[in-house]
């Protein structure tokens, strides 16, 4: 799959998913904070985030299989992995029709890769796979959450803010933002399983 990375403006727009397990609560959270109108439909068992969130006024729940009427007014449409058929059927009559469907990791039925986002302290980064390895992903998304948790790096970040907020547009702070980050840097080492290590096949 060839792709073309963008970000979509969801704000007051419709968002469907259906299914309630895997990704979805991950999904549903990141859906929300980009403030789309969210419906989950789901007939099993479901988040208790999602639960608390449809308590809270937050997004619609219905708990009930998914029927065609759902699709109306939807910009964007995501699927929990489970159901082939229903996986097959949609992608192939909403991308043919030119609109936005994922099932979470099965990048063979969706006209879009859902990437792995991290947001801390006013830095998005997204990343994929492209549907080889979700669970190294959802690791590296883990592990950078963490590092760019650190508070140090949000008083960074602000200090730059204020600094370019400051200046006026031109060379003089180009030249000062340049200084400014002067020194910034990532120390990591990758570490992998043994099965690597050892030359083997996992």
């Amino acid at each position: 799959m060839r792709l073309f990375p963008i970000a979509l403006d969801l704000n007051g727009r419709r968002a469907l998913v259906i299914g309630a397990d895997g990704e979805v609560p991950y999904t549903v959270e990141r859906l929300l904070s980009a403030g789309a109108r969210v419906s989950v439909v789901a007939p099993g068992q479901v988040d208790a985030s999602i639960e608390r969130a449809s308590r809270e006024g937050r997004l619609e729940l219905h708990r009930r299989p998914f029927v065609d009427g759902d699709l109306a007014g939807a910009a964007i449409v995501f699927l929990a992995p489970g159901d082939d058929a229903l996986s097959r059927r949609l992608h192939r009559e909403l991308a043919d029709a030119g609109r936005l469907v994922c099932t979470l990791d099965r990048p063979e039925v969706s006209s879009f890769v859902n990437p792995s986002v991290v947001s801390a302290s006013g830095l998005t980064m997204s990343f994929s796979s492209h549907g080889v390895s979700p669970g190294t992903i959802r690791r590296i998304r883990e592990d950078l959450s963490a590092l760019f948790s650190d508070p140090r790096f949000a008083r960074y970040i602000e200090a730059l803010r204020r600094l370019r907020e400051s200046l006026p547009r031109g060379a003089e702070r180009a030249a000062r933002m340049r200084q400014a980050t002067s020194g910034f840097g990532l120390e990591a080492r990758l570490r992998f399983p043994p099965w690597l290590e050892r030359g083997d096949e996992p």
